[in-house]
């Protein structure tokens, strides 16, 4: 039977994807036109890439920025933009003289995600899955959930050459027309499939939740890894499967395919956004006092 493997350019999301960045200037070196910097300015610089800057506080030496990012977007290319448009308006603010400098921006950055939950709220919502859905009233509840701590070998695997990032996603996906396929071993065989076929991906797979109908993850990323792409990696990955070891299961439920074309996709971290914005909007306070 020909699977249809899912692209991302057929898929419909509904997203939350915020980033919190952190540059500095090459080794520390005071740029006093930086400090005029302002979120409007850079938001405008960003439109045409579908970059939004919802907070930006800069120094002599120091960016700081909160950002929406669009699903296909990633961390890593992001950053690139938003340094070289950045770089291109500063050479603009300079002397002549110093306009032709190789770098005026240091080469590595900090960035995590943030969003509306936090890692702590996200894990606890991934844990109850079973009683929201009202599935443990069953004498046999059709649920699994499973946590999968970080390995040394996890952690080199997400590990970036010049930049610190901590990138976590709440990935959803549901079956196709919300039909209930997935029983405790079908969802431990699709989990235990991701996390064999994917380890050489750049992502992790810190804890799965499914009940019969659908399935929540909680991912981290590296940084050249988009959230459409993780989606489009775990649907492709376990549809394979459950028509290889679950053929009866995926035709009784009478589906075309295992999943619908949509995704959830919503990124969290330890602080939420709206703390991440205030904490911008305070150190630029404190920057600008004499």
């Amino acid at each position: 039977m020909f699977l249809q493997p899912y692209e991302p350019h057929e898929l419909r999301f509904a997203w939350c994807y915020r980033v919190y960045c952190r540059w500095q200037t090459r080794r520390t070196r005071p740029e006093p036109a930086l400090a005029g910097l302002t979120a409007e300015t850079l938001d405008a610089m960003l439109q045409p890439y579908d970059v939004r800057i919802l907070e930006c506080s800069a120094s002599e030496t120091d960016i700081r920025l909160l950002a929406s990012l669009s699903p296909t977007e990633t961390l890593a290319a992001c950053a690139g933009k938003i340094k070289g448009r950045v770089s291109k308006w500063l050479r603009a603010q300079l002397p002549l003289l110093r306009r032709n400098e190789d770098r005026l921006l240091s080469r590595g950055y900090f960035a995590c995600t943030t969003g509306q939950s936090t890692a702590q709220s996200v894990d606890g919502y991934l844990q109850s899955q079973g009683e929201h859905h009202g599935y443990l009233s069953g004498p046999c509840p059709p649920v699994f959930v499973a946590r999968y701590p970080l390995t040394p070998a996890d952690e080199r695997r997400l590990e970036t050459n010049h930049a610190v990032a901590v990138l976590q996603f709440h990935v959803v996906l549901a079956t196709w027309r919300r039909q209930g396929i997935f029983g405790r071993a079908e969802a431990a065989a699709v989990a235990e499939s991701w996390r064999r076929t994917l380890k050489n991906c750049p992502m992790v797979i810190e804890k799965v939740s499914f009940v019969p109908d659908h399935v929540h993850l909680a991912v981290r990323a590296h940084p050249t890894l988009s959230p459409a792409a993780i989606a489009v990696d775990l649907m492709n990955a376990a549809q394979q499967l459950m028509w290889k070891d679950f053929a009866d299961s995926v035709i009784r439920a009478g589906v075309e395919r295992l999943w619908q074309p949509s995704a959830y996709l919503g990124s969290y971290g330890e602080l939420e956004s709206a703390k991440i914005a205030a904490y911008v909007r305070r150190w630029q306070q404190r920057a600008e006092e004499p």
